[in-house]
């Protein structure tokens, strides 16, 4: 885990980070916390698509450890071509959080370490 003040001050600047994450050893969106059907309500509330957004649009991508929080990661495309991120984070507490913004250029992996580090402010 690279610590925070090792990290360019802004998380936009984060493209060039190399950053891996092991993968739960559940890799799966079936192992999610939230059930896949409120991932898609939580798009259909939160991107540009609004109630038109396709269920077509939304792919799983990948689960990561990132530091002692759970993550979930979907990729969402809207119907004018924009990428998002969908991200459900699972703390050791068992509380869970949604979030979806642009990838802002980073990767999959970049963007789970910012949303770690509280640092996507551009959704």
């Amino acid at each position: 885990m690279i610590p925070r003040e090792q990290l360019p001050a802004d998380a936009a600047d984060w493209k060039d980070v190399v950053v891996s994450f092991e993968r739960l050893a559940l890799d799966s969106a079936e192992s999610c916390p939230v059930p896949e059907d409120e991932i898609f309500e939580y798009v259909q509330m939160e991107s540009a698509d609004t109630d038109e957004a396709e269920r077509s649009g939304l792919r799983f991508l990948r689960t990561a450890a990132v530091g002692e929080v759970e993550y979930w990661m979907w990729e969402y495309q809207e119907s004018s071509g924009q990428q998002c991120y969908v991200t459900c984070s699972k703390k050791e507490d068992g509380s869970t959080c949604l979030g979806l913004a642009e990838p802002n250029g980073l990767s999959p992996e970049q963007y789970m370490l910012a949303e770690y580090y509280n640092e996507v402010y551009w959704s």
